[in-house]
């Protein structure tokens, strides 16, 4: 059996798996609904002299910075940049970057909300036949009479042997406007691997209005990424790269068990917490060890760290939750109010509250995190919780458990909103998209939970959730053991999931294809059960603890 704690009958009696018929949904039409959805958040409209689109590829603090085509803001003027709620930015032109030699440029907006960032993908793939999909704000014209949102699906047609002027080198048949120039070219699985900018065309003088007009012969041009890419490092533009191919850049050694793991927001600070009872604190850059905390009696099955990276907070089998100060090891608070073994704790956004839940309790306890005061005690569960995580606006707790069911609560209220049900196994990990729009669930495998023989129907599983309308959006299946860990990049675009099995897989969270499987090895070569995992909140880092008493750091390949 590979639970850490002992299940009772009663619980054991709770993970046999019922067959239930199941509702076949297209996946094609899922997978390009939820790309036009995403599409839609991260392509704006730039209004000017000659208004077009973009697309927002990077965050730095408040900063968003858009990528676009040149002559979309060729000359100075007062441009803005409307975003997808309608909300309008003014664009700083004395910010503006050219890129050199091709149609090209980076803008910015400042905004203290909460935009989505593009994925950027690998352009060098895109070959003739490839299906890409065109984002964009058209003009109006007779019949659409204001800008309206576009997505329209084509092929790529054709590559030139040789560059063509200003950059451009896809060409493809989508559907496009006057006003869609500067917009993405985004693959099938939503990631942008162009800026749209031209349509092949020739002007035809109409007698009857005394106009010029083109007309467009079905072609258009765009720019790869990969060429804006290898622009931007040669105009010394810094932007972090977002993808999904993950590779082991670091193994730090640790002598027990690691059960759990967290990092700090700046991606500098490593947790790790271990069947002995103690913590370690690591600097992910150097790899050395900075500190141990002890005062736990029992082995630490949770970490949180706090957004500013001041707290952490850790949850352990000693039924305790204890509070420190990272900078100085101060312990600042022991939270007792419990009755069971702490396998979740989380710490909202805002810093404000602390959850937990415990595997020997029904009971979710939300405490003010500074005061360490006790502020709601949430029940709902008919069986003990596993997993719980905070949404973007800490407004919100997600948690699931032994019941199979998720419970989404009103945190201020202390209500009960939404319970989603349909996984037929244990449910052993939620996460949460930064967006909060998401939810990601994994069930236990009934092999290790009973030692029994998988079921092929709900064993194993991811399931991605609309958190909204409750609505199951796809189930993830590629793991042969229990599902231990979810965690969704900062950027909303994937998912990680670790397993008792010895993988990660790196899922995308639009489309649900699984996109790469990272093999967790000891010494010896042998398949390592993950128990927890973590993105660092540049999205460029994935951490990972197991039982042979190690973290490996995962770092992001650059294209």
């Amino acid at each position: 059996m590979k639970l850490y704690y002992q299940l009772s009958a009663a619980l054991v009696g709770a993970a046999i798996v019922i067959s239930q018929p199941l509702i076949v949904v297209s996946q094609s039409s899922v997978d390009e609904q939820a790309i036009a959805n995403m599409a839609k958040e991260i392509t704006v409209v730039i209004n000017g002299q000659n208004p077009g689109s973009g697309v927002i590829i990077a965050k730095q603090g408040n900063t968003y910075y858009v990528l676009t085509a040149k002559h979309v803001i060729a000359t100075q003027d007062e441009y803005e940049i409307v975003t997808s709620d309608a909300v309008k930015h003014p664009l700083n032109y004395s910010k503006v970057q050219k890129l050199s030699g091709v149609d090209l440029a980076l803008v910015q907006f400042t905004s203290d909300k909460n935009y989505q960032v593009a994925q950027l993908g690998n352009s060098t793939n895109i070959t003739e036949g490839a299906t890409v999909y065109i984002s964009g704000w058209p003009h109006p014209g007779p019949a659409m009479t204001a800008r309206i949102y576009q997505m329209t699906k084509g092929n790529v047609s054709g590559r030139p042997l040789a560059t063509l002027e200003d950059g451009y080198e896809l060409v493809y048949t989508n559907v496009t406007r006057s006003g869609m120039s500067g917009g993405p070219v985004l693959d099938t699985q939503g990631r942008v691997v162009g800026i749209h900018g031209r349509a092949e065309g020739e002007e035809i003088f109409n007698p009857d209005t005394g106009r010029t007009i083109d007309v467009k012969s079905g072609f258009n041009l765009a720019i790869s990424i990969n060429t804006f890419l290898k622009s931007a490092a040669q105009n010394k533009i810094n932007l972090t790269y977002l993808g999904d191919n993950f590779t082991l850049v670091n193994t730090l050694l640790d002598t027990k068990k690691v059960l759990a793991v967290a990092i700090s927001s700046d991606g500098q600070t490593i947790a790790s917490g271990l069947a002995d009872g103690n913590i370690k604190l690591w600097n992910k850059n150097t790899g050395k060890e900075l500190g141990t905390f002890t005062g736990h009696s029992g082995s630490i099955h949770s970490l949180a760290i706090s957004d500013d990276g001041q707290i952490l907070a850790s949850g352990s089998r000693d039924k305790t939750i204890k509070i420190w100060n990272i900078q100085t090891g101060k312990l600042l608070h022991t939270l007792t109010e419990t009755s069971g073994l702490i396998v979740s704790v989380a710490i909202s956004p805002d810093g404000q509250m602390i959850a937990s839940g415990s595997v020997e309790d029904k009971v979710i306890r939300v405490w003010n995190l500074r005061s360490g005061k006790l502020l709601h005690s949430l029940t709902g569960h008919s069986y003990p919780i596993w997993s719980i995580a905070f949404t973007p606006d800490s407004q919100t707790l997600v948690s699931s458990g032994v019941d199979r069911t998720i419970k989404i609560w009103d945190v201020s209220k202390g209500q009960l909103l939404r319970t989603l049900t349909g996984h037929l196994n244990i449910i052993r990990s939620v996460a949460v998209s930064p967006y909060g729009t998401v939810i990601a669930s994994g069930t236990y495998s009934n092999k290790d939970v009973t030692g029994g023989v998988s079921s092929t129907e709900d064993d194993s599983t991811i399931r991605i959730w609309n958190r909204n309308t409750g609505e199951l959006l796809r189930t993830l299946k590629g793991h042969s053991g229990t599902v231990s860990a979810l965690a969704i990049d900062p950027f909303g675009h994937i998912l990680a999931s670790g397993s008792y099995d010895g993988t990660i897989k790196i899922w995308s969270l639009h489309t649900g294809q699984l996109l790469h499987t990272l093999e967790v090895r000891n010494r010896q070569g042998s398949p390592v059960e993950v128990l927890s995992i973590a993105f660092g909140g540049d999205g460029q880092t994935l951490i990972s603890g197991g039982t042979d008493g190690t973290v490996k750091i995962w770092q992001l390949a650059k294209p």
